[in-house]
């Protein structure tokens, strides 16, 4: 059997998680085995229970910035018990850490993985992190990015140029996503949204994803229309100062947080537009599981082009205004599309995760 441990922020449904998941669940156990190392700052993530009784071990450490030696000291007890053949980091700026660990204890697999394709970040972290990635790339044995552009940004130039690296699609099981008409009445019957027009997004509540802007949004449509509802789907460090903010707009009565899910494949079926604002993005899988449903999408144009997998997205800058957004968001809503066949598509492009997982289980054994 071919041990790996995954290293990851936390296992709380986010993208990255929700793509481990999803790969390993398909994947041939008696093959290949996953065990994780996360964060000690949520106490239970919505996908730990469900990763233990696939049989994968999970240990919480602490942080880099919140106890660096203890945290190095937990990795040293992990990697020299724990007979890995790979390691697989997925926070490639500080994967250097990791790796010197797993280096030390002959882990032969050393493995960098680029989720993001750009970030805003200032020139001071900027040079760390540029220091931090040259030491992950001096100890890596393998590159990995979600796509093209992640690969670019986060590997550089001469990698990208020479293809000296791994794309793992962000897949899904796109039978998951169909759309359904039954679904979607029963759930916006559920919901007392049957009269609604209802935008939404999936996603940590955290300045990246852009939830502030996002309220501004909100605020237009329903000036508009009292028929708009947004449906902000995920938890996170700025919930409440969006619940304040939606009350400080008056527009309360219109949001609803509905916190962490492990059905979104079922609520997407409720929604008329997908909206991600994001600063930032890698090549987000909510964004392939919003296409697989057939919901048309707004998202900002720092999101990879590569994103575009079908023709439902439209992309518009953040420096536009909120009224503009708003205007692109009720277009959507207007726009008429067959939702059924759009999961053939995203299964047609190589974003199924049936195909994608057995790629990846050979490409760790190989």
């Amino acid at each position: 059997m071919y041990r790996i441990l995954h290293e990851l922020a936390n296992l709380d449904g986010g993208g990255v998680a929700r793509l481990l998941y999803d790969y390993y669940s398909y994947m041939d156990k008696e093959v290949v085995h996953f065990d994780f190392v996360i964060s000690d700052d949520i106490d239970n993530g919505i996908l730990e229970n469900p990763l233990r009784k696939l049989g994968c071990t999970i240990y919480k450490i602490p942080s880099l910035r919140k106890n660096f030696k203890e945290r190095m000291r937990m990795l040293d007890s992990i990697i020299s018990g724990g007979n890995y053949d790979a390691v697989h980091s997925h926070i490639p700026k500080r994967s250097c850490f990791i790796f010197s660990v797993a280096k030390k204890y002959g882990v032969s697999r050393r493995i960098a993985h680029s989720h993001i394709a750009y970030e805003d970040i200032g020139k001071a972290k900027e040079a760390v992190d540029r220091c931090f990635l040259m030491r992950t790339k001096m100890l890596a044995t393998d590159l990995l990015a979600c796509g093209e552009d992640a690969a670019r940004y986060m590997w550089g130039k001469k990698v990208f140029q020479n293809h000296d690296y791994h794309i793992m699609r962000n897949a899904i099981n796109t039978e998951k996503f169909r759309f359904s008409e039954e679904k979607r009445n029963r759930v916006r019957a559920q919901m007392g949204l049957s009269d609604k027009k209802v935008l939404g997004i999936v996603g940590r509540l955290d300045e990246q994803k852009n939830h502030k802007f996002l309220l501004k949004i909100a605020k237009e449509l329903c000036t508009h229309s009292a028929e708009y509802v947004l449906l902000v789907i995920g938890r996170g460090p700025l919930e409440q100062e969006l619940r304040k903010q939606a009350s400080q707009l008056n527009i309360e009565d219109n949001v609803r947080f509905l916190g962490i899910r492990d059905d979104v494949d079922f609520l997407l079926n409720a929604l008329d537009v997908f909206i991600l604002p994001s600063l930032y993005e890698g090549l987000p899988v909510v964004l392939v599981e919003a296409q697989a449903n057939g919901l048309p999408v707004v998202a900002s144009d720092s999101i990879t082009k590569e994103m575009a997998v079908t023709d439902l997205i439209s992309f518009l800058p953040l420096t536009a205004s909120a009224s503009e957004w708003a205007r692109a968001v009720i277009n959507a809503v207007e726009r008429e599309s067959d939702r059924k066949s759009c999961a053939e598509k995203i299964k047609d492009a190589g974003y199924d995760i049936a195909v994608e997982s057995k790629k990846m289980q050979e490409f760790y054994i190989r």
